[in-house]
């Protein structure tokens, strides 16, 4: 209803609806303030449409509605002007004189000129004139007072604006840093899930290749075991054929075929011997000793005295205590004991170094004395002399 009075006088009729409409809401809600307020602007309203009888009682609605009608100078400026509009110039003059103790320049300024005019009416230009400069006097007043209001609004405005500038700025600042540390951490969060994930598949790898060495590492063992079992055998089967060998119960033909078949046995005793020694324990370490060396330069790994004993004593019986002969006939030092047995196993020479910690030219040099010792002719390598 009030944005209908503001559009004008054709939307009058539509703003008295609508405040009647209202007035009738507030009646069932009991509430006298804002039935007050209603009744105020029905009487405005019916002042701009020159209705003064309604105007006017409506104007004394709302004064009557009002809790302190002593100090209700808007109620007192509405009556009086409805008053005044309605010709009563001594009872517009007694509520416009009401209305002067307010303190708003505007309502002064109104009742000074309405007081004005009843003064001019009622004869008194003396009169009239003096409420005229009074009203004039609250009109500057009024003036210069809502011009420090734009002025005071204006310069709010600014720094409103320049603080909701900073606001903004520092908010998105602020924003800013907030979804850098966000991506650093979502970031983070991934590359520790990623690492995470792979250190559980490395770790299962590793159990997994651990698991699959233990495997190979105990079916190495039980294959190692059921060669030594068979080369025992072996060795009861060739004791046998030697002692038939020795008897003199069996002639030249028996003893001829016993030959042969101790040969055979011979063999097969030292095919099953060097396959017992590649699966040994002590021939995988050999190859780990070599495998580091060739990975990193170094071993935490070393044959033991114990260990080279086992070692010298699986290559006699191999070659058939071959090794005791050729060490007590040449008498081998330790190191070279050890680089014939070496040898003999078909390790590459350069391999040799790592496990018995010389250079490669010591070796040669060794390997030379020793040939010149045993002082064969054969152009042929040192492995096929041996």
């Amino acid at each position: 209803a009030s944005i209908d009075l503001m559009k004008g006088e054709n939307y009058f009729p539509i703003a008295e609806q609508k405040l009647l409409d209202a007035l009738v809401a507030v009646d069932k809600m009991k509430n006298d303030g804002l039935k007050a307020n209603i009744s105020a602007s029905l009487s405005n309203l019916y002042n701009r449409m020159e209705q003064k009888e309604k105007a006017l009682h409506y104007a004394k609605l709302n004064l009557s509605l009002r809790r302190d009608t002593a100090r209700a100078y808007r109620a007192f400026f509405i009556l009086g002007d409805a008053y005044y509009k309605s010709e009563q110039y001594d009872s517009a003059t007694f509520y416009l004189n009401k209305s002067l103790v307010s303190k708003d320049y505007g309502r002064k300024a109104d009742a000074y000129m309405r007081l004005a005019d009843i003064a001019m009416i009622q004869g008194n230009a003396t009169l009239s004139m003096e409420l005229e400069r009074n009203c004039s006097a609250y009109k500057d007043s009024l003036y210069k007072f809502r011009r420090n209001i734009v002025t005071n609004k204006i310069i709010k405005a600014e720094t409103d604006a320049q603080t909701m500038l900073q606001k903004l700025y520092y908010k998105w600042r602020l924003n800013t840093y907030l979804c850098v540390f966000i991506l650093i951490i979502v970031i983070i969060i991934i590359i520790t899930i990623l690492l995470y994930k792979r250190y559980r598949r490395k770790n299962y790898l590793l159990q997994k290749d651990k698991q699959q060495l233990e495997k190979a590492h105990q079916d190495l063992s039980q294959h190692y075991a059921k060669l030594q079992i068979d080369i025992v055998q072996k060795d009861l089967e060739i004791e046998s054929l030697r002692k038939e060998l020795a008897s003199h119960q069996v002639n030249e033909e028996q003893r001829k075929k016993l030959q042969d078949e101790l040969d055979e046995m011979v063999l097969k005793r030292k095919a099953l011997a060097k396959e017992a020694f590649l699966h040994s324990p002590l021939y995988e370490k050999m190859q780990a000793i070599i495998k580091d060396y060739q990975d990193k330069d170094t071993s935490d790994k070393e044959l033991s005295d114990q260990e080279w004993q086992e070692f010298v004593a699986e290559m006699d019986m191999e070659w058939n205590n071959a090794i005791t002969e050729l060490c007590a006939k040449y008498q081998l030092s330790k190191e070279e004991l050890h680089l014939v047995c070496l040898s003999l196993i078909g390790l590459p020479f350069s391999h040799l170094e790592y496990l018995l910690h010389l250079s490669r030219a010591t070796l040669y040099r060794k390997k030379n004395a020793l040939l010149k010792r045993i002082d064969t002719k054969q152009d042929c390598d040192f492995e096929e002399i041996l």
